[in-house]
């Protein structure tokens, strides 16, 4: 990029575009732009502000009704974004540690998650820079930048991976093929689908379609989910579970302290990890007709206000279902349709692929939001648009197929686990490590925001640290690891 598009201290430049291609005539753009409602947080932006329309061309094309620039289909967005299959092991983690340990991990990452966010609303409310590559690119530099990209790579593609490989997990248990033939035949299908849902959200503005579908089919298994729970202890198939001679970690009781901490840490992550939604959260504001502090603040309060509450149900209806939690409810769906309810066995399984599905093009905004970056936005066609697509869905389809048909050879190394552990380190440094470095290089260190913002950053480092090594350790050592009584 060239040195007039660097952001110079105490002189940060509004962008009018989502993306910004390196010698595009940046510079000309600028001299338009007028000026919008500002968060007034940072500092270098206290300006007394007039609200306006945001001066980015925005898609206000949408479906049933709704504008895809309006506000309730930012909330939709945003909710879908942060929502997925991470939140169906949150129920175990009551089952080992204890409801009030739980909570308390809970309600710490719930408040640390809210706070990041808030910061990187604030920011891009006064820069207009709707991507996180593009503020970490202005702000700290290219090498922050490729800190970033692998990352949010890193941590989006295991979410795709974790995504594809439980659906076909899913429709492979259902259907019993096992033909090689039909196995083909089921990739073939699926890549084909995932290429067209992920080229269709290449218009952020479209993207509300597969939201309202997705948080649709979630709404409907959250609701399965409550009514069986409720019947279930009621019919008294369930016993107490709340009522325990040991609310801190009954199942690791009796264990050492050591271990008790590291499991602690391993709980914060997994919350990090169900949480992560920082890499989308520019992007899809920006698709807002209108971004100012004050819609900006109502989108953030109710996206968050819906994800939180859905995350405290799957949680605690997840742990009453049954007497013994499983490590992710869902799997063992002979729990959760019993009796009369086994009829409603496989439209459940279907809701869950679809909400599966649909999540898999909200992720890769954040692999599309890197390769725009790196190539600038006027140079990709739909042609390598659509190219770029295939290989990465190639790449990811062919991952799943390898974990599921090779399973037996690399079950030592419980990739599941891996996962969580690559997710849970990086998921640090999207949520915290990045947004609170952004921040503080625009206001300083001195600052409450800045200096509240460095401890829990300095708190979930050293968690992540902890946990990351913990889970190798457990991992090569044979040791029990998450999930494992």
């Amino acid at each position: 990029m060239s040195d007039e598009c660097r952001m110079e201290p105490f002189n940060v430049e509004q962008p009018i575009n989502l993306y910004h291609s390196r010698g595009s005539g940046f510079s000309e753009d600028l001299e338009n732009i007028e000026e919008d409602l500002s968060s007034n947080d940072n500092i270098i932006f206290q300006k007394d502000n007039s609200t306006m329309e945001v001066a980015n061309q925005k898609n206000k094309s949408g479906y049933l009704c709704i504008k895809g620039d309006s506000e309730f289909s930012c909330i939709l967005n945003l909710a879908v974004s942060a929502i997925g299959g991470g939140c169906f092991s949150f129920p175990y983690i009551i089952y080992e540690g204890g409801i009030i340990i739980s909570f308390i991990a809970f309600v710490f990452v719930t408040f640390s998650i809210y706070y990041s966010i808030d910061l990187m609303r604030s920011f891009v409310v006064d820069t207009k820079y709707y991507s996180f590559a593009l503020i970490t690119e202005k702000t700290l530099g290219p090498k922050w930048l490729k800190v970033y990209a692998f990352s949010s790579f890193t941590i989006y593609t295991s979410m795709e991976v974790s995504y594809l490989s439980s659906i076909y997990l899913y429709i492979k248990t259902m259907h019993g093929f096992e033909n090689g033939l039909y196995i083909i035949l089921y990739f073939i299908i699926s890549i084909i689908i995932e290429v067209i849902i992920c080229l269709h959200i290449t218009k952020i503005a479209n993207m509300h379609l597969l939201s309202m579908i997705s948080i649709t089919c979630f709404t409907l298994m959250l609701f399965s989910l409550i009514v069986v729970s409720i019947v279930s202890n009621n019919s008294g198939q369930v016993e107490d579970k709340f009522i325990s001679a040991n609310l801190f970690f009954p199942k690791l009781s009796p264990d050492t302290t050591v271990n008790k901490i590291l499991k602690f840490s391993s709980y914060l992550m997994i919350y990090v990890y169900g949480y992560s939604y920082h890499s989308t959260f520019p992007t899809l504001i920006g698709s807002l007709h209108s971004v100012n502090n004050t819609i900006t603040k109502k989108v953030h309060y109710i996206s968050f206000g819906i994800i939180c509450v859905a995350y405290f149900l799957i949680s605690i209806f997840g742990y009453i279902l049954s007497n013994e939690v499983p490590t992710e409810i869902f799997q063992e769906d002979d729990k959760l349709f019993f009796g009369v309810w086994a009829t409603l066995r496989k439209p459940f399984k279907y809701s869950l692929i679809i909400f599966l599905l649909f999540l898999i093009p909200i992720r890769f905004i954040v692999v599309r939001d890197n390769y725009v970056i790196l190539f600038g936005e006027k140079r990709i066609t739909f042609f390598k648009e659509l190219f770029i697509v295939f290989i990465y869905i190639l790449i990811c389809n062919i991952l799943v197929f390898c974990v599921a048909e090779f399973e037996t050879y690399v079950k030592h190394l419980q990739i599941k686990n891996l996962v969580q552990a690559f997710g849970g380190f990086f998921g640090v440094i999207i949520a915290f490590c990045l947004p609170v470095i952004n921040y503080v290089s625009i206001n300083g260190k001195k600052k409450l925001k800045s200096i509240i913002g460095y401890l829990i950053l300095a708190i979930f480092s050293i968690t992540g640290i902890l946990c990351g090594g913990n889970t190798f350790y457990q991992i090569f050592s044979g040791k029990p690891y998450f999930g494992e009584n």
